[in-house]
């Protein structure tokens, strides 16, 4: 059984960002999605960690009760059974020896790359604010912010709860998260 131990005690599961910022060449480091066993997640991440391969598990916290009063706060993946690995094409055999990996998402006859963007902004909301899972949107205005520490990430506009949220979709894995968003910050998308 892997033990996490709390936030404040194990640090950041995020690597640092100027990682993704590498100049391109004919061996830059792509972003790609990883699909794992079902509940690996983090055991895979761990695995990751220790080979030293660049990877990123976004997670979000809630508040856990349990039968007999006890209440704690329990981190789950952002994206249950995906986590996201930054390789070349050498690296790319030693993520699918990995227990625990099923396989590298792609179109079925190659692993595709993560859109550079997707990635920074789920990289940059896991850093500065909570982020939290959300159903993918098909209705709303496309919009993109224009200030800020998320600039230029595009999304729909939702609103929940009386708070406006900018839903951002991963297209590769069809799975979305929400920013809390202020409406001054924003622009309809072209």
């Amino acid at each position: 059984m892997l033990v996490i131990p709390p936030a404040s005690e194990r640090g950041s599961l995020l690597p640092p960002l100027e990682a993704s910022r590498v100049p391109p060449t004919a061996s830059r480091k792509t972003w790609f999605a990883v699909y794992t066993a079902p509940r690996h997640e983090k055991f895979v991440h761990a695995q990751f960690r220790a080979k030293q391969i660049d990877s990123f598990l976004p997670v979000y916290s809630v508040v856990r009760r349990w039968k007999n009063g006890v209440r704690k706060e329990v981190e789950h993946p952002l994206f249950p059974g995906y986590l996201f690995v930054q390789v070349d094409a050498s690296q790319k055999l030693p993520v699918m020896q990995t227990s625990g990996v099923a396989y590298i998402v792609g179109n079925g006859n190659s692993p595709a790359p993560m859109d550079d963007a997707e990635i920074h902004a789920l990289r940059i909301g896991a850093q500065h604010t909570s982020l939290s899972p959300h159903p993918p949107v098909n209705a709303g205005d496309t919009v993109s912010i224009k200030r800020g520490p998320f600039q230029g990430v595009r999304g729909r506009v939702q609103e929940s709860k009386g708070k406006l949220k900018l839903i951002v979709t991963v297209q590769l894995i069809q799975k979305a998260f929400a920013i809390d968003v202020n409406i001054c910050d924003l622009e309809l998308a072209g």
